[in-house]
C-alpha cells in the first residue's frame, strides 16, 4: 500500500502544453518569449543550463527537459560562441525548446447533416473538453447560428441566434451543447464560436473549429418561353419546363395555372384537368427528369389580370412552392374623372353656351357692335391675353345733338373774343357813340352773315 501510494504521488501530472519557442539563444542575454523574459546561463563543467523563467528558475541538463508550474524547457545543445576579451566572460549558444504548461480547453462541433434543403432541419452538437489535470474557471462560450432558424437548444442558453454558456470545467470533464436548426435560404455557411477562460496563468482566448453547412437552392427549377409580339385575336404559345435538379430524391409536384378572363385556351399539351379557368396537373419527377408543358392561347382583348403559375412540390417530406406571373397585353389603368372635375367641365360648358347665345343676340341687334367686338378680341389675342382677362367696354359714336352743342360753344367763345377786342379798340380810339353803334352793327351783320 505504501508503494502504491508513493507511485501515485510521484506520477507526472498530465498537462496541456503549447510550444512557444524553438531556436538558438545566447547565454547571459535576455530573451523575450510570448510576452515573458527568459535568461540562460551555461556551466560547462557540469554541462547544465540554468534557465530563469517568468514563473521561476530551472536547472536543466544538456539534452534533457525539465518543467516548473507553467513552463517546460528542453535544452537540445550548448556550444561555445565567443569570449569577451575585456571581461573574459565566455558566451555559449543554446538550442532550446520551450512549452507553456497550462490548463487548456478544446471545442469541436459536428452536424448530423452538412448539406440541407431549404426548410430542412439537422442537429448541431458542440463539445467543450478539459483534457488537463487543471480545473478551468471563468469560461465564457458563445456559438453563432445566424442564417438559420433555431428550433431547440439544450445544455446552453439561447440569446437571439447564439448559444451561450458561462461556468467552470473540472479536469477531464466535458460540456455539451446541442441545437436543432433549420435552413432558411441558399448558401454555404461557416458555423463557429468563441471561447475564453483562465488557464491558471492568464486568460486565454481561442476560436472554435468551423463547421461548414451548405444549403441547396430550390430543387424544382421552372423555365418559361413566351412568343414575342403578341396581338389581340392572334394565337400564341407559352412553353413551361419543370426539372428536378436533385441528384437522388424524387419530387412530387402539383401544377396550377390560372388564366385571366381575356385569355382563351385553344390547346394544352399534356392535357390539364380544368376547373373554371384553372388548369391543374400532378406528376412525379425523378432525379434530373424534365417535364415540358405547352399552352396554345389567344388574347381576346387587353386586360389587367396576369397568367398566374403555382408549382407546389414536396421533396424528402419538405413542402415548398414556386409562384410567377405573366402579363399578356396589359391594359394601362386610366384614372376616372373625379366628381369635382366633372362639375368644373359642366360649368365651363354652360359658360361657353351662354357666351355663344349672348354673341348671337348681339349680332342680331347690331352688326356694327359685333364687328367692333371682333376687332377688340383680335387685338387682345395679339397681346396674348386670355378670355378671363378681357373687360368689354361699350364705346358709342358722337351723335348729331352733341355736334350742335360743340359748334354753339365755339361760336359763343369766338363772340366773346370779338366783343372783348372791340371794347378795347373803342377805349383806345375814344370815338363817339355813333361810331360805336356803327361798329356794333357791322359786327352784327358779319355774325349774321356767318
Amino acid at each position: 500500500m505504501i508503494f502504491l501510494s508513493a507511485l501515485i504521488l510521484f506520477l507526472p501530472l498530465t498537462f496541456a502544453e503549447t510550444k512557444i519557442f524553438s531556436g538558438n539563444v545566447v547565454t547571459d542575454t535576455d530573451k523575450v518569449i510570448d510576452g515573458g523574459t527568459f535568461r540562460f546561463t551555461y556551466d560547462e563543467r557540469s554541462n547544465k543550463v540554468f534557465v530563469q523563467t517568468p514563473a521561476g528558475g530551472l536547472i536543466v541538463d544538456n539534452g534533457a527537459c525539465k518543467p516548473n508550474d507553467v513552463f517546460r524547457v528542453c535544452i537540445n545543445s550548448a556550444n561555445f560562441s565567443y569570449k569577451n576579451i575585456t571581461t573574459y566572460v565566455y558566451y555559449y549558444e543554446i538550442d532550446a525548446t520551450i512549452y507553456k504548461l497550462t490548463g487548456s480547453l478544446s471545442a469541436n462541433s459536428k452536424s448530423v447533416l452538412t448539406t440541407l434543403l431549404q426548410g430542412e432541419s439537422t442537429d448541431i452538437t458542440v463539445t467543450i473538453t478539459n483534457p488537463t489535470d487543471f480545473d478551468i474557471t471563468n469560461i465564457v462560450f458563445n456559438y453563432d447560428l445566424y442564417n438559420f432558424s433555431i428550433k431547440e437548444v439544450k445544455g446552453c442558453e439561447l440569446n437571439e441566434k447564439q448559444m451561450l454558456w458561462k461556468g467552470s470545467l473540472q479536469s477531464k470533464y466535458d460540456k455539451i451543447c446541442t441545437a436543432i436548426i433549420a435552413a432558411e435560404k441558399e448558401g454555404a455557411y461557416n458555423l463557429a464560436g468563441n471561447l475564453s477562460y483562465f488557464n491558471g496563468f492568464e486568460t486565454e482566448k481561442k476560436t472554435t473549429d468551423a463547421l461548414t453547412v451548405k444549403v441547396l437552392p430550390k430543387q424544382l427549377k421552372a423555365n418559361y418561353v413566351i412568343d414575342k409580339d403578341i396581338e389581340v385575336k392572334k394565337p400564341f404559345y407559352i412553353n413551361i419546363s419543370l426539372q428536378n435538379i436533385h441528384t437522388s430524391e424524387d419530387i412530387g409536384a402539383f401544377t396550377a395555372i390560372k388564366l385571366p378572363t381575356h385569355i382563351l385556351l385553344i390547346k394544352d399539351i399534356p392535357a390539364f384537368n380544368k376547373e373554371a379557368r384553372v388548369l391543374k396537373h400532378s406528376l412525379i419527377l425523378k432525379p434530373g427528369y424534365i417535364m415540358n408543358y405547352s399552352l396554345y392561347l389567344e388574347a381576346l382583348s387587353e386586360g389587367k389580370e396576369p397568367i398566374n403559375y403555382n408549382f407546389a412540390y414536396t421533396i424528402k417530406g419538405i413542402s415548398d412552392v414556386i409562384e410567377n406571373n405573366t402579363f399578356i397585353l396589359r391594359l394601362m389603368d386610366v384614372a376616372p374623372l373625379q366628381s369635382s372635375e366633372i362639375k368644373i367641365k359642366q360649368e365651363q360648358s354652360n359658360e361657353t353656351a351662354a357666351i355663344n347665345l349672348t354673341a348671337t343676340k348681339d349680332s342680331i341687334q347690331s352688326s356694327q357692335a359685333a364687328k367692333a367686338n371682333e376687332t377688340t378680341a383680335a387685338e387682345l389675342q395679339s397681346g396674348n391675353k386670355t378670355v378671363q382677362q378681357v373687360t368689354t367696354i361699350d364705346i358709342q359714336k358722337p351723335s348729331f345733338f352733341n355736334t350742335k352743342i360743340l359748334l354753339f360753344s365755339a361760336v359763343v367763345f369766338v363772340t366773346f373774343l370779338v366783343v372783348f377786342f372791340v371794347i378795347n379798340r373803342i377805349k383806345k380810339r375814344k370815338k363817339g357813340g355813333d361810331e360805336v353803334v356803327d361798329t356794333l352793327k357791322e359786327i352784327q351783320n358779319e355774325i349774321q352773315g356767318k
